[in-house]
């Protein structure tokens, strides 16, 4: 069974790429390969140029693994994928990663986009969603054939013994934002939020770790405020290092698949704010894992980051529970489901 997988390039930050860092699937075995998409040409070359090298990979190749996401950007590059690796009866695996509500409302209202859709992604023999909000979306566009429910990873070597975090009435609360600096993955509410915190006598401390389109301003917010730190872009050590220092994971995102950063924050330990999107409410119960908050209102986080901070008991549960609840998402046990969905995919 050899088994081709569509990758960016691993040098990017953060999403699938960090996903196939974590996995070094490429490690499994001679048996399983990585086919980057990306290259330094222009689109105009790029595109082109892959599609003829994959289409050369695909010799002696039984199994091709895509990642695509329901966007503008992926969903027109991927299908060629898609195609090239049916029309050749190779088995294909659908691994959805993001998923946009504005452009799947496109797909449903275009017969070109339908007609696409239904030619190539439609017609996997397995696909692998982040959550089961998506595997109704995926049905409810009429694909037939076996969904499997996974998880994302989240690196896992750089902790020993892991043991429940605690806090104190004297504790400085500190929340950890964890993401992409955009508009849309909730920033500016999660600093609205800190703010109402911060008018009671208890301390909290917003720690903003990430890069994106609104790094330059959050950076002047972080100067201007003592409660605000930017630490940028984190990996590997330390990105550990804040993790563990930290006592809450806060993404207060307008829309997600399923993220990793939320994962690394049950795993080490910290009760997780957050919202009922996406993959997120298939792993985060109230007041097991922490609490997910249906509107954008930073009051209405503000609430249940007190209820969690103040109560020690509640506290040191959830943090217990998430990280036993860990062990399903560890690199190991994915790889081991992913191995298996591909010997379904094979026999099927």
């Amino acid at each position: 069974m050899q088994i081709l997988i569509n990758v960016p390039s691993l040098s990017r930050k953060g999403g699938v790429a960090s996903l196939f860092n974590i996995l070094e699937l490429d490690r499994a075995g001679s048996h399983l390969s990585l086919f980057v998409i990306h290259n330094n040409l222009t689109p105009f070359l790029r595109i082109p140029i892959k599609y003829i090298q994959f289409a050369f990979k695909l010799i002696g190749t039984d199994i091709v693994h895509l990642n695509p996401s329901l966007s503008r950007k992926s969903f027109l590059r991927d299908a060629v994928f898609a195609w090239l690796t049916l029309i050749t009866s190779r088995k294909l695996v659908v691994y959805w990663h993001g998923w946009d509500n504005e452009y799947e409302s496109k797909i449903k209202d275009s017969k070109l986009l339908k007609f696409i859709f239904s030619h190539s992604f439609l017609q996997a023999h397995v696909s692998i969603v982040l959550g089961s909000l998506f595997e109704d979306k995926l049905r409810n566009l009429g694909y037939k054939n076996r969904v499997f429910i996974e998880t994302n990873t989240a690196e896992d070597k750089y902790i020993g013994k892991n043991q429940p975090k605690t806090v104190q009435p004297t504790t400085e609360i500190k929340i950890l934002f964890l993401s992409r600096l955009e508009v849309k993955k909730g920033i500016y509410v999660a600093i609205e939020t800190l703010q109402f915190l911060n008018q009671t006598a208890k301390k909290y401390r917003l720690i903003v770790a990430g890069s994106g389109s609104e790094e330059d301003n959050i950076k002047k917010i972080a100067k201007k405020n003592t409660y605000c730190e930017w630490v940028g872009f984190v990996e590997e050590e330390s990105k550990h290092n804040i993790l563990s220092s930290a006592h809450i994971l806060f993404l207060p995102s307008y829309s997600e698949g399923l993220p990793l950063s939320i994962l690394e924050g049950m795993l080490y330990g910290l009760p997780i704010i957050s919202r009922p999107i996406g993959g997120i409410p298939d792993l985060i119960k109230n007041e097991e894992n922490g609490f997910l908050v249906g509107s954008l209102n930073p009051k209405d986080f503000a609430e249940k980051i007190r209820k969690v901070a103040e109560d020690q008991e509640l506290f040191l549960q959830i943090s217990t529970n998430n990280i036993n609840k860990s062990i399903i998402f560890s690199p190991d046990n994915v790889r081991k489901r992913l191995m298996a969905i591909y010997e379904f995919a094979y026999k099927n």
